[in-house]
């Protein structure tokens, strides 16, 4: 019987990938040689593209204490607003009361105040949900071994699929997923492109790949902006953007202060209600109540995977915030599967069925990994 011969494999596997760059069967198939022969990492170099560099990471200083009082009044105003379409579905009922203290606000990414916008293995397996008593435990060695090879291996499949959509996001790819250890963030070494967490990894995905639907001077609005990893990103890759975040307020707080660290006097937000936009702000975090009144057409909205988490009041509520602001385009990457929850929530609807889906027509729709859609849609008028 002949010897395998993964070289020879994956040799013929990558020209086929040549030969029809778009075709998904093709990139499944090498990639999952280079998986199962450990050199997922070879994708990095066997991807053709022209990479760009973004700025290296800035670091400003932010006031924690600040910070904390803007939560404070920004739960006061949650309270005050019960009853609006954009507060907390039952699902993300926790939201009313997360404690956030400056010791939190300092490590935020090592504690469960950031644990709806991190999985393993930013957020460790198994810890506690909603234990505000300790912090994430930095990483084993054990874990490095364990967690360097699943970190190149998402690496890899969102390269293929950035080569497969054909975007110049590529390029820009291997400099975006840089990441640092601000804010208590637990960061991995991939050996010939720097230290990554995965959250900088699928973050900068995004990022690339909604370059090129923005146009020149554009506006984005970042519907459920977590901590603001991909804004971060995209502002780098695109510095002539303006980006406008919204959320619940632990993460409005949370996007302000990582954002504020990287970019400074750059970013502002609209917490009372004569603060008004002004020239040379980059990043605008907006409180939802805010939205509607913003001066301004919107270009871009983009959401991952939050519109899941909420209920029909929630899409409602966002679906006429993106018609006055005359949104053209919409990104989102959410579940595409039918979830057994209570009855009123529309998570329950795969991501294409959404409500406020009916004011857009869908471009392109791409299987995102069997849970999960990536859709790009344009405004119907």
């Amino acid at each position: 019987m002949a010897e395998r011969d993964p070289d020879s494999a994956i040799r013929a596997a990558h020209r086929a990938c040549m030969i029809e760059p778009k075709s998904r069967r093709l990139w499944n198939n090498f990639l999952l040689l280079l998986k199962t022969n450990g050199r997922a990492h070879e994708l990095q170099t066997r991807t053709p593209r022209r990479q760009q560099q973004v700025p290296p990471l800035a670091q400003h200083p932010v006031d924690l204490e600040a910070a904390e009082a803007r939560y404070r009044q920004l739960l006061d105003q949650m309270q005050t607003r019960s009853w609006e379409g954009w507060t907390p579905s039952r699902v993300e009922d926790s939201k009313y009361r997360f404690p956030l203290t400056r010791e939190h606000l300092a490590r935020f990414r090592s504690s469960e105040v950031s644990s709806g916008t991190q999985t393993a293995p930013d957020r460790p397996e198994g810890f506690p949900p909603l234990d505000f008593n300790q912090f994430y435990p930095p990483y084993s060695d054990a874990d490095r071994a364990r967690y360097t090879p699943l970190a190149w291996g998402q690496y890899a499949g969102l390269i293929s699929r950035l080569f497969r959509r054909q975007g110049s996001g590529i390029n820009w790819y291997d400099s975006a997923i840089i990441d640092d250890d601000r804010f208590g963030a637990r960061v991995l070494e991939l050996p010939g492109v720097g230290t990554v967490t995965g959250k900088s990894l699928n973050a900068s995905y995004y990022a690339c790949r909604i370059m090129s639907l923005i146009p020149k001077n554009g506006v984005v609005l970042e519907i459920g902006g977590g901590f603001g990893c991909l804004a971060s990103r995209l502002m780098a890759i695109r510095p002539d953007v303006t980006y406008l975040l919204s959320d619940l307020p632990v993460n409005m707080v949370l996007t302000h202060t990582y954002l504020t660290s990287l970019y400074g006097d750059a970013v502002t937000g609209l917490w009372q209600d004569d603060d008004t936009l002004s020239a040379g702000h980059r990043a605008v975090v907006v409180p939802p109540w805010r939205l509607r009144s913003l001066p301004l057409r919107v270009d871009l909205a983009v959401n991952t995977m939050s519109f899941q988490h909420m209920d029909q009041r929630n899409h409602l509520f966002y679906g006429g915030v993106m018609k006055t602001l005359g949104v053209r385009s919409l990104y989102h990457v959410n579940r595409n599967e039918h979830m057994t929850t209570p009855e009123a929530d529309t998570m329950v609807l795969p991501a294409e069925q959404y409500e406020f889906m009916k004011d857009f027509e869908i471009v392109e729709s791409h299987d995102f990994d069997g849970r999960w859609i990536e859709v790009v849609a344009k405004a119907r008028n």
